[in-house]
Order: C-alpha cells, then structure tokens, then sequence
C-alpha cells in the first residue's frame, strides 16, 4: 500500500497535466452558433454571472455599433503562438461585419497566462495597438495577477465598450503617464541615433572603399571635394549626436521632446550647409577652368535631391532650391571663349541653331529627349555643341541609328492567361527617327485562386439576433500581455 502512495505521489503532477486540455481552432465551441452567447467559456475559467455580464454588454455594443467582440477563456492552447492562433480563431469564425471588419477577440489563456486583442481592421483606428496594450496593463493584468479573471475581463470589457462607444473616450486613455516616460526617451534616442549611422554609411559608401579611409587613398572622382576624412566623420556623425544626446539628459524640462525636435532639425539642417560648402568648392575649381558645362551637369545631378531636402527643411533650403535652378540656368548661358582662336562665343538661339544639328538631334529635341546648346564664336565662327539629357525621358538610344528616340510602342495579348496555364504577350519598341522595329514576346504569369472565403459569411448578418457572426477578418492588429 505504501509503495502505491508512492508511486501515486510522483505520477500525480502528470496525471493533472494529462487532465489539462490543449484546445485547437476547431474544437473551440462557438457559443454564438450554439446559444447566441459572445463568450467561449469551456472549462469555466468565467463564473456564470461575469459571462452573462459581458453577453449583456456585447449584445448591447453591437446594437449601438454593429461591431462584434468574441471572448474566449482556456487554459491551454498547446504549443501554438498565441498570436497565429487568434489570427486563425479570428477569421475562422468570422468576427465583425464582412463590409467593415469591425470584430475584436479577445483570448485569455492561462497556462501562458496571456491575455491577447485581435482588432478588425475596421475599428484598427480607434481600437489602436497602443489602445489595447493600455487597457491590458491598467485594467486586466492587475487583476490577472490575483487569479481574478472574472474580474480584470470585465474590467477590459467595460474599457472597450467605453472606447467604441465615444472615441473621445480613447484621448483621455492614451494621454500619457510617469509609466510612459521610459518609451518616450527611448523613442526620441531611436531618432537621434537611428539616422547617424545611415549618414555614416552612406559617406562611406560614396566613398567607393567602404573603410574609413583618408580622402587620398580613395579611388578617383570627379568632385573629390565631396569626400571626407576621418575627424570630419567622427564630428559630423558621432559628436553632434552625442552632444544632442547630453542636451537631452541634463535638460531641466519635464519634456524635452520638443527641444530634442528643434536640436535634431537643427543638426540634420547643419549637415546640409556642409554639403552645400563642399558643393562650392567644386564649383570654384570648375570655374577656374572655365568648365561651365560640368559645372551644370554637377547641379543637375543633385537637383531632386535638394527638391526633397527643400520640402524637409522649407526654411531657408526651400529659397536655396529655387537659387540652386536659377544658378544652373546662369551656368548654362555662361559667355564661353572660343576653343580655337579664344574669341567671345555667343548662344545661338533655338530657331537658328538647327542649322548646325543633324536630323537626328533635331528630332532628339523634338522629342525633348536631349536639349542642345549651339555656341558660335564671333570672331571665327567656330561652332560647339552642348548635350543636355532629359533624364525622365522616355526614349532610349536606338539600337540599329542610336538615336535617342527609342521607345515601348505598346504591349498587346497574344494567348490570355488562365487559372490552369500562363498566357502570352507582344512587346513591340519602335524608334521614332529610323523607324526600326522589334517585337519581343513575353510571359503572361498564370492566374492566381484567390485565398479567400466566403463560407463564413454565409448568413451576411451581423445583428446580435442572427445566432451568427458577420464574416469579418482581421489583418492582424491588436496587442498582447502576460504577466
């Protein structure tokens, strides 16, 4: 008898375990198809009263909003992530409105003593992630640590109603606390440290080394001044940062996420003058040699560049991008001195320059593919041409005249595609100036079955009266806690 105790004494954690059972998608029942019931209360983790509590609440909440909440309480789901399983749970059974995905899930487990929200991407924008990780940690966890479901999931219910309900609601939770404080410094130290490295890597990326390399060991460029050495790095993309970063711990406000605001758009702004420095640089070499057409090409190239940084930085780099056009135009009609006798060279205009231009660059221009200047010198009458290319063009060079008038003339099928083979397709390229034709037949991929269902969403209702849900599906959003 004795060696039986024993032996029931160590078998018997495993015996309890064995008696805990792993649900899976399928075998949690439905309760909205058996009894219409918004909870999954299976093994009575829920006492009667919390459930018929939060069946009142919901039933109510879909009449005013038509969106649907489903609660389910287990003890264990195996070895499945919680979050794969909600999201299967979620659009297995259809929770929400099939025209607006507004259903919400929330489940409770309790051996991974995890309590997940799974939102519709219908009421995403009010029942936001940060929303719901709130509601858990104020109001169900609290509750969940004293082995008191019944009361921190209507806790959580009665905050989601609320929200729902009144979105104003949802401002007055989200406003922020002392518990906050750690993701917001956290937050504004991933801004000011997050960028520096890009920058970092992208001087030493231009740089064609990808060391830290001395600007004269570096392999030749045509604007060597835009390279940079070893301190001017470690000023530019490590000190200013950790300067903004002292700022930041001994300021004295209670929020100095503003001040971090300003220093950063100062800092970034600074790095901007640098370039812009470096760029003159270039220039006055390009100028001492007379050299106005690379002078052009140079502000050409950074042109969309310093677009998207005027957008950025509107005061004052927005001023400097309409100078930075106007610049360029000044260097384009630069007077030029003849190559030949070393005369005054004058720009001979649209109309009369043809003269001097092939048909085929006449019909470039007309194309508006490439733009030529055509100088003529005054003394000599020597003439010079300037190609300046229209980089969102559409045309290519030709491949039989290599004319730059080469272009997709237009696609047509061939053989359509279908669910059970690729189709086929007709590219056909033709060049405006030769007339130079050349088809070229493609794939057509194979047509895809799409992955969704409607079986679900058989009964198109979503009132609490139907004994259904309304067949919507979630994309994910939501939040989860454990304690």
């Amino acid at each position: 008898m004795m060696r039986f105790n024993l032996l029931l004494f160590l078998f018997l954690p495993s015996l309890l375990l064995a008696q805990i059972k792993s649900y899976t998608v399928e075998t949690i029942p439905n309760q909205k198809l058996i009894n219409n019931s918004y909870v999954s209360n299976p093994e009575t983790i829920l006492n009667a009263a919390t459930v018929y509590q939060i069946d009142t609440l919901l039933s109510s909440l879909e009449n005013k909003t038509s969106v649907q909440v489903a609660v389910v309480a287990v003890n264990s789901i195996g070895e499945e992530d919680i979050f794969d399983f909600t999201q299967n749970l979620f659009n297995s059974w259809g929770i929400g409105n099939k025209e607006n995905d507004n259903g919400l899930l929330l489940l409770l487990v309790k051996d991974q003593r995890t309590i997940r929200f799974h939102t519709g991407s219908g009421i995403e924008g009010v029942l936001t992630d940060v929303i719901c990780k709130r509601i858990q940690r104020d109001y169900m966890v609290p509750e969940f640590k004293n082995d008191d479901y019944d009361a921190g999931m209507l806790a959580g219910i009665i905050q989601v109603q609320k929200i729902l309900t009144d979105p104003t609601y949802a401002e007055e939770l989200m406003k922020p606390d002392e518990n906050d404080s750690s993701f917001y410094t956290g937050f504004v130290l991933f801004l000011l440290f997050f960028p520096a490295p890009i920058l970092l890597g992208y001087c030493v990326i231009k740089a064609k080394g990808g060391n830290f390399s001395d600007a004269k060991k570096i392999k030749a460029t045509p604007y060597p001044e835009m390279l940079m050495k070893k301190w001017n790095w470690a000023i530019i993309f490590i000190g200013i940062p950790v300067v903004i970063v002292v700022l930041y711990g001994i300021s004295p406000m209670e929020n100095p996420t503003p001040l971090c605001a300003l220093t950063l758009y100062l800092y970034y702004l600074s790095t901007q003058f640098i370039k812009l420095w470096m760029m003159k640089k270039v220039i006055n070499r390009l100028l001492l040699a007379n050299k106005y057409y690379e002078i052009v090409e140079f502000l050409h190239k950074d042109q969309l560049y310093w677009l998207g940084v005027a957008i950025v930085f509107p005061f004052p780099l927005l001023i400097y991008f309409f100078y930075h056009l106007a610049r360029k135009r000044l260097y384009r009609n630069h007077p030029r001195t003849c190559s030949v006798c070393k005369g005054r060279m004058r720009k001979l205009s649209e109309r009369t320059e043809d003269q001097f231009l092939s048909k085929e660059q006449q019909m470039e221009e007309t194309l508006r593919a490439i733009d030529y200047d055509v100088w003529q010198c005054e003394s000599c009458a020597a003439t010079e041409e300037w190609m300046y290319t229209n980089r969102r063009s559409k045309y290519s060079n030709c491949p039989d005249c290599n004319t730059k008038a080469y272009y997709l003339e237009g696609k047509n099928t061939i053989v359509r595609a279908s669910y059970s083979a690729s189709g086929k397709g007709e590219q056909k390229n033709l060049c405006k100036f030769c007339g130079h034709t050349k088809k070229t037949i493609y794939t057509i991929p194979m047509l895809v079955v799409s992955t969704s269902s409607d079986d679900s969403s058989s009964s198109g209702s979503s009132s609490s009266s139907s004994g259904s849900w309304g067949g919507g599906s979630s994309s994910g959003g939501g939040a989860s806690s454990s304690w």
